[in-house]
């Protein structure tokens, strides 16, 4: 029994070519007796019948000859002057009488030699033999004509009359007998085409019914396999229509064998591998950024690499959590915590981010391609630590009576740079993770929060890559210890297009004061920062440019002063924390 499609689909196709290699087998066969017959009539019995006919009309036309010639005799005598010309031209006829004879009789055997089984039965049966026996006969003609123009040419009337007789006697037989062969062969001519044209008819007939036959056939075989198939597909397509409507336990099943069968059972594999994939989706992904689960399920092997790309790095920390978690009860810490984590990784998830680990109270996240665009990844780091700020201060009113004024608040710093990003760690235990100097950097800016008494910090690369979109102020420039690396730190302060006039205008005022500081003119920059903190006395920033200013005129700086400050004490709150 055919299983598969193909096989099916190549039974059809056998059983037409046998059907076509028979009904053409019938139809040339067919053919062939048609043409053989139409074959028989036109290349032989009609040249046979042709010559016979021009043999009677010739012997008419000698016989009328001689009739002319005997009544010249009877007129004129045996030397009349005529007679001459009319024995001529009885000698061309029987010339043309013995050619068209030997013209039958070549083409009668060349039939019996070509054509032998139309020769061999019927009125063609010994046909050569018949035109050997007519050319006999006709030469016992062609005799006694002789004798009866010598018997004239000797002056013997009276035997030439007698002679004449017997001629005139053979040349009624002879005309007699061509007669009737030529009826024969007329009729057996006619017979033939009325053959023929049955034959045709008949061939058109069997030629419509085999191929009407061939359309029924063709057309119920088309009607199963295409029924078989259009039911497959159906059921195929209501069981996928079923897992996309979320019933990961539907079953494919189909009562043949066969590639159906397969198909089925590569179907049930598949939602047997889903049901798998959704409980480890379901149950991974409390533990693991769901974004990070997709992909490991949607391109496993990709992301068993790593590889080196620029990315942006958000670090978060919550300050005075060890005083919290000393003094709070375990249940309610727990609970604090929980909200705390849900507020801080929310906004990472929302704006395309990945969630990197937590480390404590610290959530570090990460952003860039694939999760997001390769352009977006600062904004989309800078507007999430806007919300998550924005998230802790609901978070600090929600829970006042237990965080008290001790001073709880995150601090966030943002870095972007390039970073290995990929699943990293041993063969037991591994992460998909990023790992480099700006996951380094990004905690040093979270630390230098503490300094400027800033709450987001972010570093110089994100700052122009999120420009025009994310409000953030120049805060410092700085060389970090050890090193002659400049350090430029970015304060963000809102989304694009989301400050105030008056916010603008301190913004304004502390920048130009800074490109004062860093041009050595503190005269003409302490009045612009006492200006800002006269707006904002929580400006903790424009304190710290004033001390420094205090400083470097007392000469504490080693060097001579270029617009950037030299970290020392990474401790100290006058220094920015490295």
């Amino acid at each position: 029994m055919l299983r598969t499609i193909r096989a099916k689909f190549l039974g059809v196709a056998a059983f037409f070519v046998v059907w076509l290699v028979v009904a053409t087998g019938f139809s040339v066969i067919q053919s062939l007796g048609i043409n053989g017959d139409l074959e028989a009539v036109s290349r032989y019995v009609t040249p046979v019948k042709d010559a016979l006919s021009d043999v009677r009309a010739r012997q008419l036309e000698q016989i009328s000859l001689i009739d002319r010639y005997m009544r010249v005799v009877e007129n004129d005598g045996s030397s009349a002057p005529l007679l001459n010309g009319i024995e001529i031209e009885i000698d061309a006829k029987q010339t043309q009488i013995e050619q068209a004879f030997r013209k039958s009789f070549t083409f009668a055997a060349l039939g019996r030699a070509q054509a032998a089984g139309h020769f061999e039965e019927g009125v063609l049966l010994d046909l050569d033999v018949r035109m050997r026996e007519f050319a006999d006969v006709s030469a016992q003609f062609s005799l006694g004509v002789e004798r009866l123009l010598s018997r004239v040419n000797d002056g013997d009337i009276l035997d030439a009359q007698r002679q004449e007789n017997i001629v005139r006697t053979l040349h009624r037989n002879i005309v007699l007998d061509l007669r009737n062969e030529i009826l024969l062969l007329e009729k057996y001519s006619a017979d033939t085409v009325e053959s023929v044209s049955k034959r045709e008819d008949f061939l058109i007939q069997a030629e419509f019914i085999m191929m009407l036959a061939a359309v029924i056939i063709g057309v119920s075989l088309a009607y199963y396999l295409a029924h078989a198939v259009v039911v497959a597909v159906r059921q195929t397509t209501n069981a996928l229509n079923s897992i996309q409507s979320g019933k990961l336990d539907t079953k494919l099943e189909f009562s043949s064998k066969g590639d159906f069968a397969r198909l089925a059972d590569a179907f049930n594999r598949m939602t047997r591998e889903l049901r798998v994939r959704f409980r480890m989706r379901e149950r991974f992904g409390k533990y693991v950024d769901p974004k990070v689960v997709n992909n490991l399920i949607a391109q496993e092997t990709a992301l068993e690499s790593s590889e080196k790309r620029v990315m942006t790095v958000s670090v978060v920390n919550l300050t005075g959590f060890d005083w919290l978690a000393e003094h709070t009860p375990p249940e309610k810490l727990v609970d604090f915590l929980n909200d705390y984590l849900t507020a801080m990784t929310e906004p990472i998830a929302s704006q395309s981010g990945i969630i990197d680990n937590f480390v404590g109270d610290r959530v570090i996240g990460f952003w860039g391609p694939p999760f997001c665009g390769e352009n977006a990844h600062a904004r989309h780091a800078c507007q999430a630590a806007l919300e998550q700020v924005a998230r802790f201060n609901a978070l600090k009113t929600k829970y006042a009576d237990l965080i008290g004024d001790y001073g709880l608040d995150i601090r966030v710093g943002i870095a972007t740079g390039e970073v290995v990003v990929g699943s990293i760690g041993t063969d037991k235990s591994r992460a998909y993770t990023v790992v480099g100097d700006c996951v380094n950097y990004a905690n040093r800016l979270e630390k230098a929060n503490r300094v400027y008494g800033t709450r987001i910090l972010a570093s110089h690369e994100t700052a122009n890559m999120a420009a025009g979109e994310i409000e953030m102020r120049d805060l410092d420039h700085v060389v970090l210890l050890g090193t002659e690396k400049v350090v430029f730190l970015y304060e963000v302060l809102a989304s694009g297009g989301q400050l105030s006039d008056d916010r603008r205008d301190w913004r304004t005022k502390y920048e130009t004061a800074m490109a004062h500081y860093r041009q050595g003119e503190f005269d003409q920059a302490r009045p612009l920062y006492e200006k800002v903190l006269e707006f904002d006395d929580s400006d903790f920033a424009a304190q710290l440019m004033m001390n420094r200013m205090e400083r470097l005129e007392r000469r504490e700086q080693d060097r001579e002063w270029n617009g950037t400050w030299v970290v020392r004490d990474p401790y100290d709150r006058r220094d920015v924390e490295s």
